[in-house]
C-alpha cells in the first residue's frame, strides 16, 4: 500500500482588485470599475466586502481526504514578488482566464522545485493541450469525479490528459471540507457578521443564453434539499458559519425544490444569498425564502433590450417582472442586486446608457456592470476560434474587448466607468444605501 500524500490546493492572484474565480462559468473576473478617484474608491469598497473561496476547492480537500492523504491550502498572491512553493507532494492549480499568466508561471515554479502538478479547472478543461507544457497532469472536467484508480495514478505517475467527466450525483460527493482553509477570513459583510463559507445547491444552467460561459463549462445538475440543508448545518456547527453564499448560476429553477431548501434553512438561524431568475419569482415564495435566511438576492437583467437578449437566444424576464421581484424583494428587506452586461453584440452607446437609465430606476440595493467577453465557447467567440488564442489575459469581465460589430474598447471602458460612478454616488442611491449598509451591518 502506497503511503499518504501531501496534497496542495493552490490559487493564485494576480491582481489587487477582487478577483472572483467562480464566476463567470469558472473563468472569473477581476472587478475593475477605471481610473478615477470614485471609480478606485468603488474598487477597495468591494475588495473589503467579500471574501470567498471557490466551493470547488473545499470538494477537492473532502476528496482529497477521502482517498487517505493529506490536503493543504495555498494561497498565492504574486502581486509584487514570487513567493517560494513550499514542499509537496502534489500540487493542484486552479486555472481560470482571470489569473492565467500567474496560474501558469506558478505552475513551473512548483515544477521547477521537483514537484508534481495538477492543472484543473474551466480553464484547463478548454484547452488542456495548451497546459502541457505547464502542468504533469491536466484534468478535464471535475476533478471530484475522478475514481480512486484516476486519484492513484494523477498523484503517482500518469502524464498529459485525464478526462475526469462530470459529477453526475452531486448528492454522491463528500461534504466539502474546509478544515485546512482559513475560515475565519471568509466573508459577505453586507450578509452577515462572521464566517460566511460557500455552497452549491446546482451547479451550471439550463438555460441558453448564447454569450453565457455556464452552458459550456457545466451541465445542469441539483442536490436534493435535504442534502443542501445537511450540508448547511454542518457548516453551522463545525466551522461556526453565521451565513451561506449559495453559489449556484441559477438556484431557483424549481420554486417547489427552493421552497423546501428555505423551509430546512429556517430553523438554522443562517443568512444566506442567491443568484435566481426573476421570472421564477413571485411574492409567496420571496417570503417563504426570506423566513429561511435569505437576505441577498442576485438577478440577471443583462439589458433592457430584449431583443438584443433575444438575439443571444436568452429568454429575457419582462421589465414588469424584474420591477416587481425588486419592489418586493425591498419591501421584505432582501436586498437586491442586479447585474447588466454592457457591449453585446448589436447594442450602441444610446442603447447602452438606456440600459444604465433603467438600472437607476430600479435603484436595486446593489448593481453589477460588466462588459460582453468573448468567452471560448459562446456566440461571442471569434468565429474562426483556431486563430484567436483561447486563453486571454483581457478576458476578466470587465476589461473592454472589441466585438465585432461592437463599440471601441475605449469608448466600452469609459461608459461602464460612468455607469458604476453616477449610479452610486446619486443623491438618491446614497440616501437609501447608506441606511440599509449600516441596519444590514448592525443586525448581521
Amino acid at each position: 500500500m502506497r503511503s499518504p500524500r501531501i496534497v496542495a490546493i493552490a490559487s493564485v492572484y494576480a491582481h489587487d482588485a477582487c478577483t472572483l474565480k467562480d464566476v463567470a462559468g469558472g473563468y472569473g473576473t477581476v472587478f475593475s470599475v477605471g481610473p478615477s478617484i470614485r471609480a478606485k474608491f468603488l474598487e477597495q469598497a468591494k475588495s473589503r466586502i467579500a471574501k470567498l473561496p471557490p466551493v470547488v476547492y473545499g470538494y477537492l480537500a473532502a476528496c482529497i481526504e477521502s482517498q487517505g492523504h493529506v490536503a493543504r491550502y495555498d494561497e498565492v498572491r504574486m502581486l509584487t514578488h514570487m513567493p517560494t512553493p513550499k514542499a509537496a507532494d502534489c500540487v493542484f492549480v486552479h486555472t481560470t482566464l482571470a489569473d492565467d499568466m500567474a496560474e501558469r508561471t506558478w505552475m513551473n515554479a512548483v515544477r521547477a522545485r521537483g514537484m508534481r502538478v495538477v492543472a484543473f479547472g474551466a480553464a484547463c478543461s478548454t484547452a488542456p493541450a495548451s497546459f502541457l507544457e505547464d502542468a504533469d497532469v491536466v484534468i478535464v472536467g471535475e476533478p471530484e469525479a475522478m475514481t480512486h484508480a484516476h486519484w492513484e495514478s494523477v498523484l503517482h505517475d500518469a502524464k498529459g490528459i485525464v478526462h475526469a467527466g462530470d459529477v453526475l450525483n452531486l448528492d454522491a460527493l463528500p461534504l466539502p471540507s474546509w478544515r485546512v482553509f482559513p475560515v475565519h477570513e471568509y466573508r459577505y459583510a453586507l450578509l452577515a457578521n462572521g464566517v460566511t463559507l460557500p455552497m452549491q445547491s446546482a451547479r451550471g444552467c439550463p438555460y441558453s443564453c448564447g454569450y453565457c460561459p455556464w452552458r459550456i463549462t457545466a451541465s445542469f445538475r441539483e442536490r436534493s434539499p435535504e442534502a443542501v440543508v445537511a450540508e448547511a448545518r454542518r457548516n453551522r456547527d463545525v466551522y461556526g458559519a453565521k451565513a451561506i453564499s449559495f453559489r449556484d448560476p441559477l438556484f431557483n429553477l424549481s420554486a417547489e425544490r427552493s421552497a423546501k431548501i428555505a423551509e430546512g434553512l429556517a430553523p438554522l438561524g443562517l443568512r444566506w444569498s442567491a443568484e435566481m431568475r426573476a421570472d421564477r419569482l413571485d411574492y409567496a415564495l420571496l417570503r417563504t425564502m426570506h423566513r429561511g435566511g435569505l437576505r441577498s438576492l442576485e438577478l440577471g437583467v443583462e439589458s433592457v433590450n430584449r431583443a438584443l437578449l433575444i438575439q443571444e437566444k436568452r429568454k429575457p424576464p419582462t421589465e414588469e417582472q424584474i420591477e416587481r421581484v425588486v419592489r418586493d424583494a425591498a419591501s421584505l428587506g432582501i436586498r437586491v442586486i442586479c447585474n447588466f452586461v454592457l457591449g453585446l453584440p448589436g447594442d450602441s452607446l444610446e442603447g447602452m446608457k438606456d440600459t444604465i437609465a433603467w438600472a437607476k430606476e430600479l435603484n436595486s440595493f446593489a448593481v453589477q456592470f460588466t462588459v460582453a467577453t468573448p468567452y471560448p465557447g459562446t456566440s461571442l467567440a471569434p468565429k474562426r476560434s483556431a486563430s484567436l488564442p483561447v486563453i486571454d489575459a483581457n478576458m476578466t469581465g470587465f476589461t473592454a474587448t472589441q466585438l465585432e460589430g461592437g463599440v471601441s474598447p475605449e469608448a466600452l471602458a469609459a461608459l461602464r466607468e460612468w455607469a458604476y460612478v453616477s449610479y452610486h454616488f446619486r443623491p438618491k442611491f446614497i440616501a437609501e444605501f447608506v441606511p440599509q449598509a449600516i441596519r444590514a451591518l448592525a443586525h448581521a
